[in-house]
């Protein structure tokens, strides 16, 4: 896990579970229009390094929720100038932990959270809304990236093709888990038509800076969800 240097760490805290209370004042947005709280909750996150945020409806998250329990395991490549390297994301009880794949292989669920993804409902009732906050702890991601990851999460587990194609299979199926079909489709969404993929499972491809494709791809499904069956344990804190 990376320290944060002196100025990172006027700005950066440790991410992890938070109630709505700490954040903002919930008795204001309370009295607030709902479009007004949607304004509000994404214009306030404009202004930090460390934090992204957006709403949700409840009729989504309804959706999206038993989606995110049933798979809580999906891995989302994360794109660089020179290549890319892969996430591990793990639901649980409204909570999504992200580590790099690389750490996560080697400490599985004790690997230390780089960045938390948080669904607020405490005003799901009052305003029918989900707030959606993104918080990064460290270099290791940037708040580009919170923003990809947390778009890219929400996408794949929302529309039916995208999570039976790809996020139900790999934590269901795993042997049919096509790592490279799906890195194309994430190398199109982040319009990284530079990246080159090799077809073949087994292969690599190589540059000067090393491996563009980190680990084999049919082994990223079984590495993770070798223990599935026990459920989801919660992320670190």
């Amino acid at each position: 896990m990376l320290r944060a240097t002196p100025m990172w760490s006027r700005f950066l805290k440790t991410p992890g579970r938070k109630s709505l209370d700490e954040i903002c004042k919930v008795s204001l947005l309370e009295a607030t229009p709902a479009a007004q709280v949607a304004t509000i909750w994404n214009e306030h996150h404009k202004q930090f390094v460390q934090y992204w945020g957006r709403t949700y409806s409840v009729q989504a998250y309804e959706a999206l929720r038993p989606r995110l329990a049933q798979s809580p395991y999906f891995v989302i490549p994360v794109f660089r100038d020179k290549g890319l390297f892969n996430v591990v994301t793990n639901f649980h009880n409204d909570l999504v932990g992200v580590a790099p794949l690389g750490e996560y292989q080697k400490k599985q669920d004790h690997a230390g959270i780089h960045m938390t993804i948080q669904f607020f409902t405490e005003l799901s009732r009052s305003k029918q809304l989900v707030l959606v906050r993104c918080e990064i702890k460290d270099q290791v991601l940037m708040r580009q990236d919170c923003l990809f990851l947390t778009q890219m999460l929400l996408k794949y587990y929302t529309f039916p093709k995208l999570y039976e194609g790809f996020v139900e299979t790999f934590n269901k199926r795993p042997n049919q888990f096509d790592y490279h079909q799906y890195l194309r489709q994430m190398k199109d969404e982040a319009q990284k038509d530079d990246i080159k993929i090799e077809d073949k499972k087994t292969g690599h491809m190589m540059d000067r800076y090393g491996p563009v494709i980190d680990i084999p791809p049919d082994h990223i499904a079984r590495t993770i969800l070798q223990n599935a069956d026990k459920g989801p344990s919660p992320p670190s804190q």
